[in-house]
């Protein structure tokens, strides 16, 4: 892996740092405390201001393929609670947790 991207926090970027290659970089965009550090790594905060136009933007770029996300578990709305247990740290499928709006 190239890079994180911790939209997450809560431990996230040192549950992923052993995965990251050498010169890879960090970025968190909910923490500016500092995870275990890797001399071979970069780690940055990072704050944006979203807005709806920047998510529009955001939205094309992985509608064209730009961009891409690793989709781990999809779940039904209705699973919102098992999401949640999921982002706590329970079994799930490596990748982004789905809720589906049906």
């Amino acid at each position: 892996m190239n890079a994180i991207l911790d939209t997450v926090g809560a431990g996230t970027v040192e549950r992923c740092l052993g995965a990251l290659k050498t010169g890879g970089r960090v970025v968190s965009l909910v923490s500016s405390e500092q995870p275990p550090q890797r001399s071979d790594v970069q780690v940055v905060f990072f704050y944006a201001e979203v807005t709806t136009s920047r998510l529009e933007i955001l939205n094309t770029l992985f509608e064209n393929g730009t961009i891409s996300a690793r989709v781990g578990s999809v779940l039904p709305l209705a699973d919102t609670r098992e999401a949640h247990l999921m982002l706590a740290g329970a079994p799930h499928q490596p990748g982004k947790i789905v809720l589906q709006l049906s």
